[in-house]
């Protein structure tokens, strides 16, 4: 249970948003759903955005979407905008999406810059891609281009996962990196490509979606293709679990798992955690009729009867099945909108129409996740109501929901605790 916050942490907090939250979770049962403001403030979804979120990493994209010097992509998240590049010297860099000039946005989507120049269509500044100005329009000769770059942004690359942070100050990830090279270096995710990519706008709090994401009693009633797959649940998933591991020493793989997830992380460090989880016997993969669609991934032997989950930060999960992967990146815009983008990625050297079928590779997360918009907004509709309660949650099935509400109180109550004295008197 969170420690409840002690008389001097609500005394010293009479700044109005500040002496809110502070109340909120004085007065929050343990193990059960958040409070009604905690869904539907939008001064607090401010509050969390700008002083919890923004120091974690965020997963904006797969290498393989920039694999040539010059392309880019655009990652959106709350009211910020970032363009990520792969530079002529093949550096990735991340960095804001706004003019030095007067603010305009640059790019839109991806694409690839002409003459490895982004130019702003406002007034047409131009940068390098790295982000350096390279010509500023109808500027003094004198005028120092030098500090007038786009914001540069810390930016991590992570079998082939890129990672950036909006914070000058982001949390340790080395941990977090030495995790999904054990797990997913197995499936050599950095020569990895992608094949799809779909959006999907939640009109639902950002916590409902991912409180949604990290548990599984909903998966019998609104996941069944899933259900009918995957072994987790399952009465007998303990031996299933134990002869997972048999399988893969058989295999001789070593995969690296770990649980520093939620409040497990160490101060300063971004949160991971990974996990290997049996299918149904016989089931080799998440597809129509359990058999591989794509050919094997990375180094493993022989298709295993299993998949691998990746999670770093409070955003961002991942799944691999050995022929195919997938990125879950979720992004918050609004205390009632929140975007998942989800990525399939397939062998870097497979062959459309040859190797693999789109249609075939996709086909459970194209069910699973228009299934999660139904249910997730569902769920903020009912969270609305003048007549919503917070709920106790079903454990053990839903310890990972009470897990990451805990450790959002707890971010939430450090981060009351250091408002500077002008906001916090």
């Amino acid at each position: 249970m969170l420690d409840k916050p002690n008389r001097n942490f609500l005394a010293n907090n009479s700044s109005p948003i500040g002496n809110t939250i502070a109340k909120l979770i004085a007065n929050q049962p343990g193990d059960y759903s958040l409070q009604q403001a905690f869904y539907t403030s939008p001064e607090i979804y401010r509050f969390e955005i700008d002083n919890v979120l923004m120091k974690h990493w965020h997963c904006v994209g797969h290498q393989s979407q920039i694999a040539e010097a010059g392309q880019y992509l655009v990652y959106d998240i709350d009211k910020e905008s970032i363009i990520v590049t792969r530079a002529q010297d093949g550096e990735i860099y991340a960095m804001s999406n706004v003019c030095r000039h007067r603010g305009s946005r640059i790019c839109d989507g991806s694409g690839k810059a002409e003459g490895n120049t982004l130019v702003c269509p406002y007034h047409a500044w131009s940068y390098g891609l790295d982000g350096s100005l390279q010509h500023a329009r109808m500027m003094p000769r004198n005028f120092d281009k030098a500090s007038h770059g786009l914001t540069r942004l810390p930016v991590r690359v992570a079998q082939g996962l890129i990672l950036v942070s909006l914070s000058e100050s982001p949390l340790e990830i080395d941990t977090a990196i030495q995790t999904v090279d054990g797990i997913y270096g197995n499936y050599d995710w950095a020569n990895a490509k992608v094949i799809h990519q779909n959006k999907i706008t939640f009109k639902a709090n950002w916590k409902l979606a991912l409180e949604n994401q990290v548990e599984c009693m909903h998966c019998g009633p609104a996941h069944p293709e899933f259900s009918d797959l995957h072994g987790m649940g399952l009465p007998n998933e303990a031996q299933l679990r134990q002869e997972l591991v048999e399988r893969t020493k058989a295999l001789d793989l070593n995969f690296v798992c770990n649980d520093l997830w939620a409040l497990n992380a160490p101060e300063g460090h971004e949160m991971t955690f990974a996990d290997r989880v049996p299918m149904k016997p016989g089931v080799l993969s998440a597809t129509s009729d359990g058999n591989p669609v794509a050919p094997i991934m990375g180094n493993l032997p022989a298709h295993d009867g299993a998949f691998s989950l990746y999670y770093v930060g409070p955003h961002n999960h991942f799944i691999t099945y050995s022929d195919y992967g997938g990125m879950f990146c979720y992004s918050p815009k609004s205390a009632d909108e929140t975007t998942l983008t989800f990525t399939w990625l397939v062998r870097g050297d497979a062959k459309e129409g040859v190797d693999y079928h789109r249609e075939k590779v996709t086909w459970l997360w194209d069910v699973t996740s228009a299934a999660d918009k139904k249910i997730v907004e569902d769920n903020h509709l009912g969270v609305l109501s003048r007549f919503y309660n917070p709920g106790p949650y079903a454990l053990p099935i839903e310890y990972k929901t009470a897990r990451f509400t805990k450790w959002y109180l707890e971010a939430m109550m450090r981060a009351v605790e250091t408002l500077p004295a002008e906001d916090a008197a």
